[in-house]
This record gives C-alpha cells, structure tokens and sequence, in this order.
C-alpha cells in the first residue's frame, strides 16, 4: 500500500470519527445507526465497513479519541512550570472543562448502560490508573517544595481522583454555564485540598 493510500485511509477513518462523534453526542449511542453515519458523510453505509466491523467498534474508536484528549489536556498541566498548589488547581479545571466538552466520554463512563461494555469497563480502569500517577506527581512535587503534608501520596491521589468522580455529575446539572462549574469546582478544591496545604 503507498505512503498516498495510507493517508487517504487514515483521513477517511478520521471523518467517519468526527461525524460519529457529532452524531453520538446528539442523539446517542442507541438511536444512532450506521447509515446516519453514512449519510451524514455522503457515502454509502457499505464503505463504513472497510475501516470498521460495527457501531461498537466506532463508538470505541470515538471514547478512545476523546479520552486521549483529556489525557493529552491533564499532561500538560502536569509538565507546567506551575507551582504544585497552582498545578493542582488547573489540573481539576482542566479535568472538569474537558469532559463537559466530551459528551460520549462523560455519558459513556457515567451512564449504566455502558457498564457492561467491556471496552467501557478498560477504559474507565486505565483513565484512573493515568489520573492517579498525574496527582501523585503532582503530590511529590508539592511535598519537595514544603507547600504539601501527607503520609500515604499513592492514597492521597486515589482519594482524590475518587473525589473527582463523585463531583462530575452534581457538578455539571448544577452550572448552567462554564463560568458557574469554574466557581463551583473552586469552592469544592478549597474544601477537597484545605488540608493538603502545610501551615
């Protein structure tokens, strides 16, 4: 296969997951059929098939592109030359601010439905594993500069890559606008981190 038809494929294989995307987030993954997708590429439900088995195998494609993002968005934060109280602050907003904007994300890790979906189940235990290794960096490097106090660091960062779980849901039906979940999540990290802050 020439370098040209790889990257026709690839983009392809790209347009069908931005139109999936949109079509997922808007009507869901049950109501979404691949002939939508089809349609709404302007091609033929027959050419899907060549790059993908099913919908599953799409919408999986889809959780994978959005997680990636949100991993991409955390990691950044992470590697700032931010100071670790800073650091940890941003990391939540970012954290909140992208999975508001990843409707199939959200809704695939949240929604029951999903639960049994064994690419679901994979992907909500590798998102955790990630977040807890970036807050316990986080932890570390407020520990070495004196700014942070705490004896366990690897249950320091479970607890609040838990804490952040349980807060989405409440968090996002609450804020009828982005400016009203950043002051909510402001408030939650000053009661969450209070005690994470030497004094």
């Amino acid at each position: 296969m020439t370098t040209e038809s790889l990257n026709y494929n690839e983009s392809v294989r790209v347009s069908i997951l931005e139109a999936a995307q949109v079509l997922f987030a808007k009507f869901g993954y049950k109501k979404t059929t691949m002939e939508d997708i089809a349609l709404e590429l302007h091609k033929g439900k027959s050419s899907l098939y060549y790059y993908f088995k099913n919908k599953e195998e799409i919408f999986q494609a889809v959780i994978d592109k959005e997680q990636g993002e949100l991993i991409s968005n955390l990691k950044v934060v992470v590697e700032s030359s931010q100071n670790p109280q800073e650091k940890l602050n941003d990391y939540v907003l970012t954290r909140m601010k992208t999975i508001s904007q990843q409707d199939n994300y959200f809704k695939a890790l949240t929604n029951e439905r999903f639960g049994g979906i064994e690419f679901v189940k994979a992907v909500t235990e590798s998102t955790e594993r990630v977040e807890v290794e970036m807050i316990e960096t986080i932890i570390n490097e407020g520990l070495q500069d004196g700014s942070f106090q705490i004896k366990n660091v690897r249950m320091g960062a479970i607890g609040i890559a838990l804490a952040l779980k349980g807060i989405e849901i409440p968090m996002f039906k609450a804020a009828n606008k982005y400016e009203d979940m950043v002051e909510q999540v402001q408030n939650t990290i000053n009661i969450l981190f209070f005690g994470l802050i030497k004094r």
